[in-house]
């Protein structure tokens, strides 16, 4: 898994030649899978090598930054290099896409995960009907990508071995959906209205998504969703940004719904929650689904409307920056306690990021 906090640098030294990167893990934890950040001098195409010069996958985001990941042991160091240059083509192990087949959908994935929300078209849909802002999770135990063969077979509610859909929505917040905390209730937006992807892997997906403005007990809100996965975690990265008209600020509320047999995993204080309850239909064992919020976000924790929430005060137009993800019984997380060592992991990831310099 990976934190995904971003680590930004300028690079000054010339790219003519190659820039020497080193990055250190100051915890005493292992750290799998890290997204590592960089901004060159120049545009890209670069190529990134590790100390024995061997290439490692990477990914231009826009035309000057790179990003690679790389595992490190506690206390780890290691090495890079990055000169200008074509790199390898590498197999994607994230995707995502407009479903127009499926009223609408947007859907996305890595290895581990996938999660969709719910488009304008199922809104009048005459078999659903439904309107929800609520983020749905799909359950995988494989690490190929599987979006375009569920819809395609029609069958994702049913585990044929690689996972399937036992994650339940409806009208809730799902796994990280938002809404406006105001008057001592939550306030929702209706089905996204449009989309946009932004990065398409190898290793990040980036996707826009908009919602038009709903009503907040008096106030109007609208809000843009960016939503960024990168291979091998479980948790993507969204950042907010709420337009608000008839006030200055308001509270925002990230939530997890809670299902039959729900325990609630909670840290409030270190910005994090998780539910662990048992997952639709019949012998698909548990979900697992968490909020961790970056550690300069002040949170305030409330249950209500079925739903685990954590709320924050916002300004119009200031992005807000949360971790929203999902995991499975049946891959990867035995019971409850797994799951809630991976989420104080990952929080201490956030508070402790890996530290890049160039040498």
């Amino acid at each position: 898994m990976k934190t995904f906090l971003l680590v930004l640098l300028t690079l000054t030294a010339t790219l003519a030649q190659a820039a020497q990167i080193e990055v250190v893990n100051d915890l005493d934890i292992a750290r799998p899978n890290e997204t590592i950040e960089l901004k060159p001098g120049g545009h890209g195409p670069f190529i990134v090598r590790d100390a024995n010069g061997n290439e490692v996958v990477s990914q231009m985001i826009g035309d000057d930054t790179v990003i690679f990941q790389a595992s490190f042991a506690p206390k780890e160091t290691r090495k890079f290099t990055v000169t200008p240059g074509k790199p390898a083509t590498a197999e994607p192990k994230v995707f995502g896409r407009f479903v127009s087949e499926r009223d609408d959908d947007f859907a996305w994935e890595n290895d581990k995960i996938a999660f969709r929300v719910y488009g304008p078209a199922l809104e009048t849909d005459p078999k659903e009907l439904l309107v929800s802002s609520g983020v749905d999770v799909w359950c995988k135990r494989t690490d190929r990508l599987i979006i375009n063969q569920w819809y395609k077979s029609g069958h994702y509610h049913t585990d044929q071995g690689e996972g399937c859909d036992c994650y339940k929505v409806g009208k809730g917040r799902g796994c990280g959906g938002t809404g406006i905390w105001k008057d001592g209730a939550l306030h929702v937006s209706k089905n996204y209205r449009q989309w946009k992807v932004l990065d398409n892997g190898p290793i990040r997906f980036t996707f826009e998504l908009t919602f038009e403005p709903w009503d907040a007990a008096g106030i109007k809100v609208s809000e843009v969703k960016r939503i960024s996965l990168d291979t091998g975690t479980h948790f993507n990265h969204v950042r907010s940004t709420f337009t608000i008209q008839g006030a200055d600020s308001a509270t925002v509320a990230v939530g997890l719904s809670e299902h039959k047999g729900f325990k609630l995993l909670a840290s409030p204080q270190d910005g994090w929650i998780g539910v662990w309850d048992i997952a639709d239909g019949k012998n698909n064992g548990m979900n697992a689904t968490g909020i961790v919020f970056p550690p300069t976000t002040k949170v305030e924790f409330k249950e209500a409307h079925e739903s685990a929430l954590l709320l924050t005060s916002i300004r119009s137009g200031e992005p807000l920056d949360y971790y929203i993800g999902a995991g499975w019984s049946k891959s990867g997380f035995a019971n409850s306690a797994d799951w809630e060592a991976y989420l104080r992991a990952f929080a201490m990831r956030l508070r402790s990021p890996l530290r890049v310099t160039v040498r």
